[in-house]
């Protein structure tokens, strides 16, 4: 049995704490929030203790392995502690406060020898899973198109906003890594931009609501992504992989897939109205995988040398947002 300890208990947190508490091989061990009350709640449920600080929590008995789902300003302070203690874990993006410390914290994982994870649920959604592979097997031949959408059906709380990093850096990091996975290439270049449609306060936290960026992949292909904060009709997200033998698509799925036929016309039913309704089942795969991956490593599970390499791009995305020019993705061993 993997001993998971647990640092943050927000939505994400609880999520993780369940894929825990859920796992035939792994238990929770201990649980700390900067709220008492909300680590005790989470703890009670999965039968874990709480621990009073992130120190106290890595020095509990029986605690194999860390998930970092605190607040995104927390992360970089964390995910050191953790390296510093030689304690595997998996971390939500992003890595760190900004581009610069996220490289020094995966340095130091690197020198370390620590293995930290990273959290990209959606390498582990079945669809996206099935567009990897048949792009591997050679089935769409040389990649010359990516197109992905991603529109969240209601935006955020501007208390949100205010510590997400921006669109390209929140939303953005997930597809970055998506397209560099599923196409096994490097994104090197790319253009952005952006602008506040829905909802002019985003501009206040350096922000935008709705947003294109065009990629450039290291075998020569093109990506597109388009990203909005806000649907009338549901979460919709959904990739496109076109190449010189052909294409592949994932589409947005609906939940129950029937259609109602009443005299001239067809009634289908909804897509997703939330996110996580359409990506809940990838956590419970992801953590699967990580626990595997701690047990017997494989090297193929997402690390923060891949969050990195994910982070560079929404950071080309501002500076091109900025300028209005291309910039390149820096790459960083």
């Amino acid at each position: 049995m993997i001993g998971i300890g647990l640092i943050g208990t927000g939505f994400i947190g609880k999520v993780h704490g369940g894929c825990a508490g859920r796992h035939p091989d792994a238990r929770l061990v201990a649980v700390h929030d900067l709220n008492p009350e909300a680590a005790a709640a989470v703890a009670s449920k999965w039968g874990a203790s709480v621990a009073g600080s992130a120190d106290d929590l890595l020095a509990a008995s029986g605690v194999d392995a860390v998930i970092i789902a605190a607040s995104t300003d927390a992360h970089g302070e964390l995910a050191r502690k953790c390296i510093s203690s030689g304690m595997p874990f998996l971390c939500e993006k992003p890595i760190d406060r900004d581009h610069e410390s996220a490289k020094e914290t995966a340095r130091a994982a690197g020198k370390r020898g620590v293995f930290a994870g990273m959290g990209f649920n959606r390498r582990y959604d079945r669809q996206y899973a099935m567009l990897k592979s048949a792009v591997d097997s050679g089935e769409v031949g040389r990649i010359e198109m990516i197109h992905v959408t991603s529109r969240t059906q209601q935006p955020q709380s501007l208390d949100y906003i205010k510590i997400s990093g921006g669109q390209f850096r929140d939303k953005g990091a997930h597809f970055f890594d998506l397209a560099s996975w599923i196409s096994g290439e490097r994104l090197r270049e790319i253009y952005a931009v952006g602008d506040c449609l829905i909802d002019p306060r985003f501009a206040e936290y350096g922000d935008v609501d709705t947003a294109m960026a065009i990629g450039r992949l290291s075998g020569g292909g093109f990506c597109h992504f388009n990203f909005s904060r806000r649907t009338s009709y549901g979460y919709d997200e959904r990739i496109e992989v076109f190449g010189s033998g052909g294409k592949i698509e994932s589409r947005t799925p609906v939940p129950v897939d029937v259609v109602r036929y009443k005299g001239d016309r067809m009634h289908s039913s909804g897509i997703h109205q939330h996110w996580f309704d359409r990506f809940s089942e990838s956590y419970a795969v992801q953590f699967d995988a990580f626990v595997k991956e701690i047990e017997r490593p494989t090297g193929s599970f997402a690390t923060i040398k891949d969050g990195l390499a994910a982070e560079a791009a929404a950071e080309a995305c501002m500076r091109s947002l900025e300028s209005r020019q291309a910039a390149a993705i820096e790459i960083t061993d």
